[in-house]
């Protein structure tokens, strides 16, 4: 038995579904109190932790207070003897500033508030389960339908006419999508090595090749503008300053980073010791379980650009 905390989360939901097809599910949300907390844990041998206990979107200041929500889960997983923890946590601990593959070797370079927060919840949850055992993934970008930091926003403004990215989107990043991050899951359950941390993807490609999916699934013009890379991230800085912490900024530093910068991660160590694969190879081939989604967006719905109709035969007698 499996229980997903992050249910009714972009994530958490498709790891349920993903688990579901191999094994019974126990889905908590986050901010589920500790009683409810307390009696969904105690059938099971697996927790999977997968919520967004940090948003992107926001703007964000590193401390070090202990992670509430890991906190509540370690202290009930030790009261009903849960056999494991997975903590999905993200490749950005290695920050943003690697030009080659990130490997599992790679040093860990956080830089941005985001990046830093991840890793520490690594740590504390490495450092504060000795008692427990605590496999972490790392996976690439993650992307599909109900994903709610980079599509939308991006769609918004390409369905208004045209949308700027540093650099044009080209440069190459790794992709994963959400649906084998719970595939990884069920892996990282059954064969991770204890107190080890995995990086897990899916293919590489860019930003402008996921838009230009996105649009044509959604039916939208797709006019993508290159930006400067050092012109972006002056904007962005620009607008994080204005926002205050906690609030909502687009685009902010981190997002600008996110896609102006390489991030490719060579994942061939845990694909051989979880003995796991993902099963989605391209944009295209998910595009078809997104296109519903991406067209119902704010700011997307109705903008659907009308199909070419060919005038009825007319007779020429």
């Amino acid at each position: 038995m499996h229980l997903v905390i992050g249910a009714g989360e972009f994530l958490g939901n498709h790891v349920s579904a993903a688990l579901a097809v191999q094994a019974p599910v126990i889905e908590l949300n986050a901010d589920a109190d500790d009683e409810t907390l307390g009696d969904a844990i105690k059938s099971v041998e697996v927790v999977h932790t997968c919520a967004e206990t940090w948003s992107p979107a926001h703007r964000l200041r590193f401390r070090r207070d202990p992670p509430r929500l890991l906190n509540r889960v370690v202290q009930a997983a030790r009261r009903a003897g849960v056999r494991r923890i997975v903590h999905v946590s993200t490749a950005d601990v290695y920050g943003p500033d690697h030009i080659a593959k990130i490997t599992e070797r790679s040093k860990l370079r956080p830089t941005h508030a985001y990046e830093r927060l991840k890793l520490f919840e690594e740590s504390w949850l490495l450092e504060s389960t000795q008692d427990l055992e605590v496999v972490v993934l790392r996976p690439a970008r993650i992307f599909g339908p109900g994903e709610n930091w980079m599509l939308p926003h991006l769609m918004r403004s390409m369905a208004r006419g045209r949308v700027w990215l540093p650099g044009g989107g080209r440069v190459m990043q790794t992709f994963i999508a959400a649906e084998d991050v719970g595939r990884a899951c069920l892996a990282a359950a059954d064969r991770g090595k204890p107190g080890k941390a995995y990086l897990v993807g899916g293919f590489d490609a860019t930003w402008r090749e996921l838009l230009e999916s996105s649009a044509r699934a959604a039916g939208v013009g797709a006019e993508i503008i290159s930006l400067p890379y050092d012109l972006a991230y002056l904007r962005a800085l620009t607008a994080e300053a204005a926002a205050a912490a906690g609030a909502p900024v687009w685009p902010g530093v981190f997002a600008v980073d996110t896609i102006g910068k390489p991030h490719q991660v060579d994942d061939s160590h845990s694909r051989r010791e979880l003995t796991w694969s993902p099963s989605v190879g391209s944009f295209e081939q998910l595009m078809p379980q997104m296109a519903a989604w991406l067209s119902e967006l704010p700011g997307v719905e109705g903008r659907r650009e009308p199909e070419a109709i060919s005038p009825p035969n007319r007779s020429l007698s």
